[in-house]
C-alpha cells in the first residue's frame, strides 16, 4: 500500500468519450465571473455535488473516508487529509497533522520571512513546515468523465510519487482534488473555494481546458500559479501565473492542415468540431492554414453530444465530394459519423483526421475498420515502440510511474501532460529550497530554458511568454491483424505554420 494523498472528489462515468475540451457558454459565463472581485478570505463557494454512490472497488473510486489503494480513484464527498496520513474521516477536512496551520502572515497571503538554515516554517499561504497544500482539478462525471479521470489518474501517480520519494525538501504535497465534470462554471467554483476557503498554494497539473481557460484571469489577480496546465484552449496563454505544458488544440489544426495539403495532397475538406470554443478555434485554425496554402474548406458542423448532426454532415461532405474530413471531436461522436458515412458506402478519397481528441484506444474499437488510416495531431511522442518513444529518455519512466498507481490507466494525450505537469512542479519547487513561496516558483518558471521533458518536446518560459509546447507528432490507425492500432507517422512538428507568429 502506498500512501494516501488527499482526496476531495467524485468518481462518475457516462459516455466513453474524451476529456479536455472546451466550454462553450458556460467557459465564457466563467470567464467572466472569475473576472468579478474576489470574495473575501475564508468565504465558501458552490461545491461539487458528491455522486449518489461510490463506484465498486477497483472501478476508478475508493468510497468515502477510506485510504485510496494503487488503481483506485477518488474518495467522495469532502474527505480530505494531509499526504503522510491515512485518511480523515468523512466531512472533517482535518488532517490532524498541523498542515493547515500558518503563520499570521502566510494566512494573510504574505509570505513569511525566509527560514534559517535546515528549518521547516510556513513561508507562504498553503505552506506549512510539513506540508505544501496543493489543489487539482480533474474530470470525474459529466459527458467526458470515463475518460477524463485518467488524466487526474496521471497527475496524481506523479505527484504521488514525489511524496512516496521523500516529498519536497522535507514537506509532503497535500493534494486537493475537485471534480469540474468538464464544466467551467462548477470548475470556477471549485478553483475560487480551494484558493479562498481551502488556501491552496498552487494548482497542479489540471488537464480541464474549460476550467484552466476560465480561471487564467482569476488566478492572476489572486496571484497563484498554475503549473502544468493542459494548454489545449489559448485563453491559459495569457495568464502571467498560468504555465501549460501541452500545446494548443489551434496549433494541433495548423500541423494537421499543413501536412495534409503538403504530404497528403488533399485539396478540399470538411470540419466537423465541437459546439463550444475550443472546437471553434480548431475549425478556424485550420481553415486559415489549409487556405492559405491554396486549399478549400467546403463544409463545417458544429456537433452537441445531444445532437452531432453527423447524418447532415457526411450528406453534405459526399455532395461536394470532399478529399478529406478533419474532426475536433470526442471518440463517440467520431465512431457516430464514421459509421454512418460507412452506412452510405461513403468515405473520403484521403479518410479522417482529428486533433488529439481522437488519441484514444476507445477510437479504433468504436469504430470499425472503416476508419482505418484516420490521422490524428497529438503533442507528445506517441505510445507506439516503433516510434521515437523507443528512444525517448523519459518514456519508460512515464509508463512505471502512473501504471504503478494506476495499471489499468487509458493512456493518451493528456496523461502525457499531467505527468510532465507533476514532475515539472515537484522539480521546481525543491530549487526553491525551504523557502518556498508563490513569487519564488513563478520566478523560478519564468527563467526555465530548455526544459527536457524526456516525451519530446523541450519546454521554456520567460515572462510574457508561457507558450512552451509548439511540437505535434502525427499518428495513424493501421491495421495490424484484425485490429487497428494507433502508430506513429511523422514528427516532430515544430515549425510555426503559415498565418502563426508564435
Amino acid at each position: 500500500m502506498y500512501r494516501s494523498l488527499p482526496l476531495i472528489a467524485t468518481a462518475s462515468a457516462s459516455a466513453l468519450i474524451l476529456a479536455g475540451c472546451g466550454g462553450g457558454a458556460s467557459q465564457r459565463a466563467a470567464i467572466e465571473q472569475a473576472n468579478q472581485p474576489a470574495a473575501p478570505a475564508g468565504a465558501a463557494s458552490a461545491q461539487p455535488a458528491a455522486p449518489a454512490a461510490a463506484p465498486a472497488a477497483g472501478s476508478g473510486a475508493a468510497a468515502s473516508g477510506t485510504t485510496a489503494k494503487a488503481g483506485a480513484g477518488t474518495a467522495s464527498g469532502s474527505t480530505s487529509t494531509t499526504a503522510n496520513t491515512t485518511t480523515a474521516k468523512s466531512g472533517t477536512g482535518k488532517s490532524g497533522t498541523g498542515a493547515d496551520k500558518t503563520t499570521t502572515a502566510a494566512k494573510n497571503g504574505q509570505p513569511a520571512a525566509a527560514p534559517a538554515s535546515g528549518q521547516l516554517t510556513a513561508t507562504d499561504t498553503g505552506v506549512s513546515a510539513n506540508s505544501i497544500k496543493i489543489g487539482h482539478i480533474g474530470i470525474y462525471s459529466g459527458p467526458v468523465g470515463s475518460f477524463g479521470q485518467n488524466l487526474s489518474f496521471a497527475c496524481r501517480a506523479g505527484l504521488q510519487a514525489i511524496n512516496d520519494a521523500g516529498g519536497i525538501n522535507g514537506r509532503k504535497l497535500d493534494v486537493q482534488v475537485r471534480d469540474d465534470g468538464w464544466d467551467a462554471t462548477k470548475g470556477s467554483n471549485a478553483v475560487r473555494d480551494l484558493v479562498e476557503r481551502q488556501k491552496v498554494f498552487a494548482f497542479g497539473c489540471s488537464q480541464s481546458v474549460p476550467t484552466n481557460d476560465a480561471i487564467t484571469p482569476y488566478l492572476d489577480a489572486q496571484k497563484v500559479p498554475n503549473v502544468g496546465s493542459d494548454g489545449w484552449g489559448e485563453a491559459q496563454y495569457a495568464g502571467a501565473w498560468s504555465c501549460p505544458v501541452g500545446a494548443s488544440g489551434e496549433l494541433e489544426g495548423e500541423h494537421l492542415a499543413e501536412y495534409q495539403y503538403k504530404m497528403q495532397g488533399v485539396r478540399t475538406v470538411g470540419i466537423i468540431h465541437f459546439n463550444n470554443t475550443t472546437g471553434e478555434a480548431y475549425k478556424t485554425a485550420y481553415t486559415r492554414v489549409f487556405e492559405a496554402l491554396g486549399g478549400k474548406v467546403l463544409v463545417t458542423q458544429a456537433a452537441n453530444f445531444d445532437d452531432p448532426g453527423t447524418t447532415t454532415f457526411i450528406a453534405q461532405c459526399r455532395t461536394r465530394n470532399v478529399d478529406a474530413i478533419t474532426a475536433m471531436i470526442d471518440p463517440g461522436i467520431f465512431a457516430r459519423m464514421v459509421r454512418e458515412a460507412a452506412a452510405q458506402a461513403y468515405k473520403p478519397k484521403f479518410g479522417y483526421s482529428g486533433s488529439a481528441a481522437l488519441y484514444f484506444e476507445a477510437t479504433p474499437k468504436f469504430t470499425g475498420p472503416t476508419a482505418e488510416g484516420t490521422i490524428a495531431s497529438i503533442d507528445w511522442i506517441p505510445d507506439d515502440p516503433s516510434g521515437p518513444a523507443a528512444h525517448a529518455t523519459g518514456f519508460s519512466a512515464y509508463k512505471e510511474t502512473v501504471e504503478k498507481y494506476y495499471p489499468k490507466i487509458d493512456h493518451s494525450n493528456w496523461t502525457k501532460a499531467a505527468y510532465v505537469g507533476s514532475v515539472l512542479l515537484g522539480n521546481t519547487l525543491k530549487k526553491l529550497g525551504l523557502n518556498v513561496t508563490r513569487q519564488g516558483i513563478k520566478d523560478e518558471l519564468d527563467r526555465l530554458s530548455n526544459y527536457d521533458t524526456g516525451l519530446g518536446p523541450k519546454l521554456s518560459f520567460s515572462p510574457g511568454h508561457h507558450r512552451s509546447n509548439a511540437t505535434s507528432y502525427l499518428v495513424q490507425l493501421r491495421k495490424e491483424g484484425n485490429r487497428l492500432v494507433w502508430r506513429y507517422l511523422t514528427g516532430p512538428m515544430s515549425d510555426l505554420p503559415p498565418g502563426r507568429k508564435s
